[in-house]
């Protein structure tokens, strides 16, 4: 069960800069506080929000580890390493800086924010579920 919110989790921060992550692709260890995303591909707009003077044209995560601390969440870290990324990028076009570019950039930005806030629900959900369940495992 708390397997299922992690994954809801992960996929709903990750969603918006990768695409199709598949089921294979993403493994959870709850018990070693391990999560695991490899050979991942990036959305072309996945920067956009950011409104930077260049456009991602092409990119890729080969492994991305997650290390959650789930019995001293709130206090130690959570470590995210990224290995094997390739990134291609080049300056925007002319046509990018017109107004409906732009106002299609600053849109995702706001989305960007909505999503934020909206996981940030979830998460909180998620860790008082672990808190919960290390609680019941201490009795």
């Amino acid at each position: 069960m708390l397997e299922g919110f992690v994954r809801q989790l992960i996929l709903g921060y990750l969603g918006r800069y990768v695409k199709d992550i598949q089921r294979e692709q993403l493994k959870i260890t709850l018990w070693n506080e391990e999560v695991l995303l490899e050979n991942v591909e990036l959305t072309l707009e996945a920067f956009d929000y950011l409104q930077l003077p260049f456009a991602l044209k092409q990119g890729r995560v080969g492994k991305l580890s997650i290390k959650i601390p789930w019995k001293k969440l709130g206090w130690d870290p959570i470590v995210i390493i990224l290995e094997d990324v390739f990134v291609c990028a080049s300056q925007r076009d002319d046509e990018e800086w017109k107004s409906d570019a732009v106002e299609r950039r600053e849109f995702a930005a706001k989305k960007a924010k909505l999503a934020a806030a909206e996981l940030a629900k979830l998460s909180k959900r998620v860790c008082e579920m672990g808190e919960n369940m290390l609680k019941s495992e201490c009795r």
